[in-house]
């Protein structure tokens, strides 16, 4: 008898070790993605419902369900949607410029969108600027981890930097800042949505706009998201001509 207990006991607890086990090595790309976007439109930014919407989005989303990829979208500001997809496991952000420095510190999907970098001015100010050059004697806004600003400061220009985007055309139409850089897509939108009148100055860059996940996401589970992007990019391209 008392073997028989033993024996029961023991086959027991190798079922509950062997169900421990299986459980601790479930993959970490079965739980959802998280994916955190900022108010970039028209890629990226939330509806009057506040629902994120945007031409990246759509195209991110599409790709995620035929990819049969559960994920949960939020939207922060910048620079926190940018630090926790850097730092958080199961985290990505986009639309994200895919830049030297931050190559290494992501898996990357894409690319979504191409951004056009513009300069642009209240158009009331009747500003001549043509190159970044010129733009050492003004007061240049931009905002935090945006690659935009980080590119022109690289240059040499010293840039204001603002929590949001949308801070930054505030401030411009209140004339604390001469010129703001960004790209060129959102400025125009921006402007249009509070009916604030830009010049265009000049565009200085043509930037992919990728998602960037962290480097504990699967690669296997990335690629075929890679797969579904590039299947409905063809698709819509196909479509267009």
């Amino acid at each position: 008898m008392a073997n028989d207990l033993t024996r029961r006991w023991r086959y027991r607890m190798g079922v509950a070790l062997i169900t421990a086990i299986g459980s601790c090595s479930l993959p970490l790309h079965a739980m959802p993605l998280t994916i955190n976007t900022e108010e970039y439109p028209p890629f990226n930014y939330s509806d009057d419902q506040g629902q994120i919407i945007g031409s990246a989005t759509r195209l991110l989303r599409d790709a995620l369900r035929q990819a049969d990829i559960e994920a949960n979208f939020r939207l922060l500001p910048w620079a926190r949607a940018y630090t926790e997809a850097r730092l958080r496991e199961n985290h990505c952000v986009y639309s994200t410029t895919r830049t030297r420095e931050r190559e290494a510190l992501f898996h990357w999907v894409g690319p979504l969108v191409v951004n056009e970098w513009a300069a642009f001015s209240l158009a009331e100010r009747g500003l001549n600027i043509d190159s970044l050059s010129g733009l050492n004697a003004w007061q240049v806004g931009s905002f935090r981890e945006d690659a935009v600003g980080d590119y022109v400061a690289a240059s040499g220009i010293n840039v204001l930097l603002a929590p949001s985007e949308r801070e930054n055309i505030a401030r411009l139409k209140a004339g604390l800042l001469d010129v703001i850089v960004t790209g060129k897509a959102t400025g125009e939108f921006m402007a249009h949505e509070q009916d604030i009148a830009l010049a265009h100055l000049f565009t200085f860059y043509r930037a992919p706009l990728y998602l960037a996940c962290h480097l504990n996401v699967s690669k296997t589970l990335l690629a075929r998201l890679q797969a579904q992007l590039d299947t409905l990019q063809r698709d819509r391209q196909g479509e267009s001509q």
